[in-house]
This record gives C-alpha cells, sequence and structure tokens, in this order.
C-alpha cells in the first residue's frame, strides 16, 4: 500500500508532467513581444522567470553561506551560491538583450550579448532548415559574416521564409520592395 509521502510524489509528478506541455502550448500561442516596439519577438518569458527564480535562490543561499557559522567549511556552499546568482544575471541578461524583427525585405535582431544586427534577403549567403530536439531550427548566414539562428515555430518569421521560397522557386532572391 501506498504511503501519503509516495502518493504525494507521484501526484506531484503527474501534475509536473502534464503540465510543462501545457505551459510549451501557451508559450507559442501568446509570443512574447516588445511592449515598447511590438515589431519585435522576445524570448519566452519563463526565460525571465528562470532568471528571477536562480537570482533570488540564490541570494538566499549567498546570505545563508556567509553569514553562517555553523560549518565547518563553507567554501563550497558560498561558490555553488555565487554561481546560482552569476546564473540568474546571466538568464535575465539574455532575455533582455535577444529580440527578432522581421520586415519585409530584412531581419532585425540582438543577439544575446546585446549587439543589434540586421540581415537584408538578397545579401543571404546560405540557409538551412535543420531538425533540433525535434523542433525546426532555422539558420541563415549573411555575406558580411552575420548570422541568426531561430526555431521558426516560435518566432513568426514569415516575410524570411516567404524570401527563401522565392529563392528556392524563382533561382534568385526577391529585390527590396518586389512581391512574394
Amino acid at each position: 500500500m501506498l504511503t501519503n509521502i509516495a502518493l504525494t510524489k507521484i501526484i506531484l509528478l503527474i501534475v509536473v508532467v502534464a503540465l510543462i506541455p501545457l505551459v510549451v502550448w501557451w508559450m507559442r500561442r501568446h509570443p512574447n513581444v516588445s511592449k515598447t516596439h511590438p515589431d519585435r519577438q522576445r524570448m519566452p518569458k519563463l526565460v525571465a522567470v528562470v532568471g528571477w527564480v536562480f537570482l533570488v535562490l540564490g541570494a538566499l543561499m549567498s546570505l545563508v553561506a556567509f553569514t553562517s557559522d555553523d560549518a565547518d567549511d563553507p567554501t563550497a556552499f558560498r561558490i555553488a551560491s555565487v554561481a546560482i546568482v552569476i546564473g540568474g544575471i546571466l538568464f535575465l541578461g539574455v532575455y533582455r538583450n535577444w529580440y527578432v524583427a522581421p520586415e519585409a525585405d530584412v531581419v532585425h535582431f540582438r543577439t544575446v550579448l546585446g549587439r543589434e544586427e540586421r540581415i537584408v534577403y538578397s545579401d543571404i549567403v546560405t540557409y538551412r532548415m535543420t531538425e533540433l530536439n525535434g523542433q525546426p531550427n532555422l539558420r541563415v548566414k549573411a555575406g558580411n559574416g552575420v548570422k541568426l539562428a531561430l526555431n521558426p515555430n516560435m518566432y513568426d518569421v514569415s516575410p524570411l521564409l516567404a524570401a527563401i521560397r522565392f529563392k528556392e522557386e524563382r533561382g534568385r532572391w526577391p529585390l527590396p520592395g518586389e512581391p512574394r
């Protein structure tokens, strides 16, 4: 017979396993769009939530690690707490920096390091659609070396995909302003 603790663990596991696909479905149905720039699509808000969780938990761990006198050697605990705080800061930085904004003839984006880039569709040298962990992954490289890789199911890059279809049908990239 199952004890209350085992039953609680099983129910919690079932809830978590059922909740993950629901969260993924919700993130795809409701993309994260910047409020100040509605044309910019950002990373899912879950990235920011994870960053804040790491930051808060790491700060609490740091508070305990650096103020407690009970441990014989708190060095490992201190290193772990600082690493978790740094991880939270990195998640928040990546969330704040990255965006993609496809337009009719160009795609503007910002890298996770905060560098603003753009790729004009007629300057694309290579493009490749692959599958990564069961999800499509579009990789585009411009003649000047600028690269963009993203999941086209997660971000609406329909103008870029239309330009790629145009290239495959006609053998050349569309000129700026040319209908697709």
